[in-house]
């Protein structure tokens, strides 16, 4: 057996991984375990995703690392079932979020110091820790949710109503998908009912919906992992990146929106395109779902639309991902279904009333309720 520099990594840090749990209590987060997960990530960023070879123990890795943080032994497997959800939130694990689901006018702001890009440490368990924060970017209210998890089916997403269909499709408001789910924090998804004409691979859950590729559409196909494979549009290279993703695993979530922000931590420019139809070089509201590393990730939601917060094109969208450190970063539907909640309440405060979605992408716990 042929053994290189990173397999003889991989079995060091592993067996130091292995002996941690016998030195440390559950649950208790050492420096030398917070250093190798941030190194880990730091590595992520560095190399491209798409070596096939190395991305599955890389992911592995890190979740034996991660678990050090969040130890998997106390944590259940969840059912990966469209129509189940995650385990229920302890309650005393949340943390007070400072004016969550206020919306705040700028003149109410100031003097207040620390109100934006001051993350804050919402919610922790044995499975999941997510930290809020707030920024101002270009003239508007940018917000997103940072989110590490123990294990790969803690990244989920729901539907409005009691099976996936078209356009007739059931709507309903991102806080209540999220809580019907015990979503700790979710972000409107990509409108999937809306796109039957269009085309587009897609599959919740596991569960097929539809089995076509786009010339026009970039898709984001999330597999059982929990890593991000961002496949730019066109039928042939779409066909391509899902058989090699299911040659070596499972597609458990597809979307179909886009366009791509960044891929390989490479921001994508956003040039002309009028296959989307949807005003990208316009300053709007936007929402994305973004991976920094193994199982890592970010929401985030920029306001528009008001005086107070402008919005942002596409562009300028693809460049606050890849500002806070995005290695895969994907554009999910916009305008007023933008919307980030956390805790049942909408994080991402606006003057809008919250418009009903077709779908989320959310995070639960896994905690074990025995």
């Amino acid at each position: 057996m042929r053994f290189n520099k990173f397999t003889l990594l991989t079995a060091v840090l592993v067996l130091m991984v292995l002996s941690l749990s016998f030195l440390i209590p559950s649950g208790a987060i050492t420096e030398e375990a917070l250093w190798a997960y941030d190194e880990m990530t730091c590595k992520e960023t560095e190399e491209s995703w798409d070596e096939e070879a190395s991305v599955r123990p890389r992911a592995v890795l890190a979740s034996a690392v991660f678990s050090d943080m969040l130890p998997v032994s106390n944590c259940t497997v969840l059912d990966t079932d469209l129509f189940s959800g995650g385990s229920t939130p302890i309650e005393a694990n949340f943390a007070e979020v400072p004016y969550l689901g206020q919306f705040m006018k700028q003149s109410d702001l100031e003097g207040v110091t620390d109100f934006y890009d001051t993350p804050v440490v919402a919610y922790r368990d044995d499975s999941i820790i997510i930290e809020l924060e707030r920024k101002r970017m270009y003239d508007s209210d940018v917000f997103i949710a940072y989110i590490r998890i123990a294990t790969p089916n803690q990244i989920r997403t729901a539907i409005a109503g009691s099976k996936l269909k078209s356009s007739s499709s059931s709507s309903n408001t991102v806080a209540n998908l999220a809580s019907n789910y015990n979503g700790l924090v979710a972000i409107n998804g990509d409108f999937y009912s809306n796109s039957e004409k269009s085309g587009g691979y897609m599959v919740r859950q596991g569960q097929m919906y539809r089995n076509k590729y786009s010339n026009n559409y970039d898709i984001l196909a999330i597999d059982d992992m929990g890593d991000f494979h961002i496949l730019t549009r066109g039928k042939e290279n779409q066909k391509n990146g899902i058989k090699a993703i299911e040659s070596t695993g499972e597609v458990v979530n597809c979307f179909f929106f886009g366009p791509a922000l960044v891929i390989d931590g490479v921001r994508q420019t956003q040039e002309t395109f009028d296959g989307y139809g949807y005003a990208q070089h316009d300053d709007n509201p936007r929402a994305g779902i973004v991976q920094f590393g193994p199982l890592t990730y970010g929401l985030v939601v920029v306001n528009g639309r008001t005086e107070q917060s402008v919005g942002v094109t596409m562009d300028e969208f693809a460049e606050i991902v890849a500002d806070l450190g995005a290695v895969q970063a994907y554009n999910l539907d916009g305008g007023n279904s933008a919307t980030l909640v956390f805790n049942g309440q909408v994080f991402s405060a606006k003057p809008q009333d919250d418009r009903g979605v077709s779908d989320i992408i959310y995070f639960c716990s896994a905690i074990s309720e025995e």
